[in-house]
């Protein structure tokens, strides 16, 4: 058998045009990620790939100047503005791709790129497709953009995740309603509640996080607690949130996926998934957000949660039975990384992985019970495939890591990369081992 070359897998990088990234810029994250890829990497090139959602193209708020949508069937027009957001990101995050660009023209990486459900949109934009292309490798070609990917010399496949998610479900990259809850609710409401504020109004920065929340079905929740924090965000908060609400569950796109779920679920007893995400909803509009713990809501996400997790696996697991000769599931999606055993395929054992993210993400906690609360933190993670000959005999590493920031610490604009040659203080056990440790 040929020598295996290194492979690596990351995902859910969520490059945007205007929303604020983390603390540490992409570019530095990037280098200092090279630096252990380069050092254990063999003879042959790395192989990277990105297991979607490398682009954020769901939450632009350039959406909402136009009357477009990201959830509208495609067309030339959605084509042009899917474009015009790639433009944008690529500009503002120059310095992350010249860096993947450099090693991949110096023939030490080649890059794979998956689609998820929020870069979906590019499987009808080839002139943004191929700028993606450009910008990560210098070839200027036409190029496709898959669902899903196997690596047998690995044993992998790789796929984003999100089909086992039922508000993200998306055959043949179709709309879904998550799509709807990123543009309609999550990027709206920032912009929304602050035309109401003051400029000096303190907090007020707390409302652009919204877009770091996961899972998404603790959005709510999130929304919720900014009156406890601040008493000043209450009012401004929550008549915005009742209002994007109520303009929410009427949009017929909304509607309509309500009723298809009802059609497929077919729940004789309990709720479907869009009437679980309606009565979600519903709850975090009532106006007992200043007025003790909520336990309806703390429930009710728990209930969410704990139907939510393990989905992923068990899909994983199915999806390797029908494919012989494979034993590991990569996946994205959910932002939590994780390494599940699955048991053994043909004799040896399977293993589910989720990637992860690389950016921030704020976190409910929920079993202390009461109101939900929120821990945010800086996240990065990877999965490593060895090459053949490895000197120290690894097949794989899943490496995790996450940065609190302290209290009352800022965050740099993504685009803000730091003085050359200064390190950045980034994620605890984030990093590939060196090699020759």
């Amino acid at each position: 058998m040929a020598e295996r070359p290194m492979l690596i897998f990351v995902s859910d990088i969520h490059l945007t045009d205007a929303l604020h990234g983390g603390a540490v810029a992409r570019a530095d994250t990037f280098e200092r990620f090279w630096t252990r890829v380069q050092a254990a990497r063999g003879a042959r090139p790395a192989k990277l790939c990105f297991v979607g959602d490398l682009f954020d193209l769901v939450r632009s708020p350039s959406w909402l100047e136009t009357a477009l949508r990201p959830y509208h069937d495609p067309s030339d027009a959605l084509a042009a503005q899917v474009d015009a957001i790639v433009e944008r990101i690529l500009a503002r995050e120059a310095a992350f791709f010249a860096a993947i660009r450099a090693r991949v023209e110096e023939g030490a990486l080649e890059v794979e790129y998956l689609l998820g459900n929020h870069d979906r949109l590019l499987a009808f934009a080839p002139r943004a497709r191929r700028r993606v292309w450009k910008a990560l490798t210098g070839v200027d070609v036409d190029v496709e953009f898959e669902r899903e990917a196997s690596f047998p010399q690995h044993g992998v496949l790789a796929y984003h995740g999100h089909h086992s998610d039922p508000i993200n479900i998306s055959p043949q990259h179709q709309a879904t309603i998550g799509d709807a809850i990123g543009i309609e609710l999550i990027t709206r409401f920032p912009r929304m509640v602050k035309r109401l504020l003051p400029e000096d109004t303190p907090h007020a920065e707390l409302l652009d996080d919204i877009d770091d929340v996961r899972p998404i079905y603790a959005v709510p929740a999130w929304v919720r607690q900014l009156g406890v924090i601040d008493r000043g965000l209450l009012r401004p908060t929550g008549e915005t949130w009742r209002a994007l609400v109520e303009d929410f569950l009427s949009k017929p796109f909304v509607k309509q996926w309500m009723r298809s779920r009802r059609a497929a679920e077919q729940k004789r007893l309990g709720f479907d998934t869009g009437q679980k995400l309606k009565l979600l909803l519903e709850l975090s509009t009532k106006r007992v957000v200043a007025r003790g713990s909520d336990q309806r809501l703390t429930k009710l996400y728990s209930m969410l949660q704990h139907g939510f997790d393990g989905k992923m696996a068990q899909h994983g697991i199915e999806a390797l039975r029908a494919r012989r000769g494979l034993r590991f599931v990569v996946n994205g999606h959910s932002h939590f990384a994780s390494m599940l055993p699955l048991g053994n395929l043909d004799g040896r054992p399977a293993v589910y992985f989720n990637t992860g993210t690389w950016r921030t993400v704020h976190q409910i906690g929920n079993l202390a019970g009461g109101r939900p609360s929120f821990l945010p933190f800086d996240a990065m993670s990877y999965l490593v495939f060895f090459p053949s000959g490895d000197p120290l005999g690894r097949d794989f590493e899943w490496w995790t890591g996450a940065m609190v920031a302290a209290q009352g610490s800022t965050q740099r604009d993504p685009s803000q990369a730091h003085p050359a040659g200064q390190p950045s203080a980034h994620k605890g056990r984030s990093q590939l081992p060196d090699p020759q440790t």
